[in-house]
């Protein structure tokens, strides 16, 4: 009896969203995809992500020639591997054919906007939506919303602005998970167990597919910052089994960087990200901490995002003024608190390398 209602609830979760994407009721469709189990199957994310990424409200730029990341992207896509789950194929044919339209995606959205700069993490990033989609089309346009909207910040010249928002991520837990944070204070455990939670929305942490999509409808409904407050969400619902951990700068950071690997309860995860940001909104976060900069992704996207339209195109330089350089690129990261951050830029380059590999 229990398990009929509970596939009758799934089964009117399932007409909602259909109906949700029918109507274009983007409204209704962004509640759907942010509570609950999200947008449910893959089927119907093929459908509705393009919706809630605006596609097509975007001039088509053109395309450069090649990028100088694009060494880089042949490094790293081979040794990107499929997601688990039963529906999509591990054969080696079926991996060789992904990654090759993995780098064909990247490098599109390279190419089109030749002053992002490449991550590594940005293929882990890509792979899911590549996933659900199942081919390339689709998947440029959705990677050139998240690359412009919601990643910008990571795509500037340097992982400075990642670094301030990591701090931010800080100063959140000390907000919520004081504990945590004298732990991590006494230790001298810098917020980098956190950076490819950040850059590739836990792509590269989680292996459940069928996680990774419910993490993906979430942040593409919700502003840029919100990683950050799934990350701090994480630990705070993961408190006592950091508490409980050894305590060594390498323990520590260590188990840190596998608790999302360990979590189940991704959605009440979701869920509690929302209300903090509900309590400490970015501005107030930014002025707990240290303030982005005016053009970071954080600080512009209420005022792009909201302008875009698919009935009537613009060039991204009509929402963000830039030219042949990053928006970012002469923006100097402040600092208004800065906790251990003096040896930063040294152990972030250590680290990002380490972790992302």
């Amino acid at each position: 009896m229990e398990n009929r209602r509970r596939r009758r609830k799934s089964v009117s979760r399932v007409t909602q969203i259909s109906q949700a994407i029918k109507g274009r009721d983007l409204a209704t469709l962004k509640d759907l995809a942010r509570t609950g189990a999200g947008l449910e199957t893959t089927r119907l994310r093929r459908r509705a992500w393009p919706l809630l990424l605006n596609f097509r409200s975007l001039v088509d730029p053109g395309t450069t020639s090649l990028h100088p990341d694009e060494g880089q992207v042949d490094l790293d896509v081979p040794r990107t591997g499929l997601p688990k789950s039963r529906e999509i194929r591990h054969t080696e044919h079926a991996v060789q054919r992904r990654q090759e339209q993995l780098r064909s995606t990247v490098v599109s959205v390279l190419r089109m906007y030749p002053w992002l700069s490449y991550y590594q993490g940005f293929h882990e990033l890509t792979m899911p939506f590549l996933c659900v989609f199942g081919s390339e089309k689709p998947t440029q346009e959705a990677m050139r919303m998240v690359a412009l909207f919601f990643v910008r910040d990571a795509m500037s010249p340097g992982l400075e602005h990642v670094m301030q928002q990591l701090q931010l991520l800080y100063v959140l837990l000390k907000a919520i998970a004081p504990n945590v944070h004298n732990l991590l204070e006494e230790l001298q455990v810098p917020p980098f167990f956190a950076i490819s939670w950040v850059l590739t929305w836990f792509a590269h942490d989680v292996d459940d597919f069928a996680s990774i999509c419910r993490i993906y409808d979430f942040l593409i409904v919700s502003p840029p910052m919100q990683v950050v407050y799934v990350a701090a969400a994480l630990v705070k619902h993961s408190e006592r089994e950091v508490l409980a951990m050894e305590r060594d700068f390498a323990m520590v950071h260590t188990g840190l960087t596998k608790l999302p690997q360990q979590t189940k309860e991704w959605d009440s995860v979701l869920e509690d990200s929302w209300y903090l940001k509900s309590e400490y909104p970015e501005t107030k976060l930014q002025q707990m901490g240290c303030m982005l900069a005016r053009k970071s992704a954080v600080n512009t996207f209420a005022a792009t995002w909201t302008r875009l339209d698919p009935a009537r195109p613009l060039p991204f330089t009509a929402l963000v003024a830039t030219k042949a350089n990053h928006p970012l690129a002469e923006a100097t990261p402040t600092v208004k608190s800065a906790t251990n951050t003096a040896q930063w830029p040294l152990v972030i380059a250590t680290m990002a390398s380490a972790t992302m590999i």
